[in-house]
């Protein structure tokens, strides 16, 4: 059995152990009737990489509207990205009626289908009509913008950082006004500092170009209206005409405002070469 599974089975039996010991010690508010749900794991695929192009950006779409649909459709009850492993991508949890429907809906992902992730789907016994927060009062805490979970808020951030890598490559200013706030302070690998205003204009005039930019390593956290993106990626640009390739760590920050999620804080840092 892998490890994430094994680590992941400790945490959830840890959490069932401490369920059975409140209800020997609270019977009469601890009854609560057993289920299967489906568990599957859901790995990086032969075909995952970390280049964005517009393949990936359809796949990753049909990917998230299939996990709408199935939402919608009562079949899947939790669903959400890993933050730190690399192999092991997310999770979905299926309330369905056998195994076997279970591995059918795992394969008929698109992001499944295109090699980008391969599932491994487990039944899992819990308790029935299970929830993602015990309480009210965990729920509310740290809670995302009203009408969306942490898992969305995170996704959508991503989305939109993979989306602002591919309008610098296709030096979409329009997108880019959009994506960065008008307060924006981008502090580059040199220690150069630009706002939003002098950022657009470089990549206009040309005296800016992005050739390549190959994400990697990405995590998001979210805190309630604002959100913190790490990663790498090899950058391949133009500067004055001049030709650079570089690796760079970067740390974003982005804040929702207005209804939509917004850069406000980018800065990169040179990793050196071996």
């Amino acid at each position: 059995m892998r490890k994430p599974l094994a680590t992941l089975s400790l945490l959830l039996a840890t959490a069932l152990g401490e369920t059975a010991l409140l209800a020997m010690q609270k019977p009469c508010e601890a009854h609560y009737e057993m289920t299967t749900y489906y568990l599957v794991l859901l790995y990086r695929g032969p075909n995952s990489t970390g280049e964005v192009t517009p393949e990936t950006q359809r796949i990753q779409e049909a990917h998230m509207a299939n996990i709408g649909r199935m939402a919608d459709e009562g079949k899947l009850i939790m669903a959400g990205p890993m933050a730190e492993d690399e192999k092991l991508r997310g999770i979905f949890v299926f309330r369905v009626g056998s195994l076997q429907e279970a591995q059918a809906l795992a394969a008929e992902d698109p992001a499944v289908k295109a090699g980008r992730l391969v599932p491994e789907v487990h039944p899992w016994y819990t308790a029935k009509n299970i929830r993602v927060y015990p309480t009210a009062e965990a729920a509310g805490a740290a809670s995302p913008p009203q009408g969306q979970s942490s898992g969305q808020a995170e996704q959508e951030v991503r989305e939109l950082e993979l989306r602002r890598f591919k309008a610098l490559t296709d030096q979409d200013t329009a997108a880019l006004d959009q994506i960065l706030s008008d307060d924006l302070t981008y502090t580059h690998s040199s220690a150069h500092v630009d706002t939003k205003a002098t950022y657009i204009a470089s990549i206009r005039s040309g005296e800016l170009k992005y050739v390549s930019i190959a994400p990697d390593e990405l995590k998001v956290r979210v805190y309630g209206n604002a959100a913190v993106i790490t990663g790498r990626a090899e950058f391949k640009s133009e500067s004055h005409g001049q030709p650079a390739t570089m690796q760079l760590r970067f740390i974003d920050t982005y804040v929702r405002q207005n209804g939509r999620w917004q850069m406000v804080a980018w800065e990169s840092t040179r990793i050196p070469s071996p």
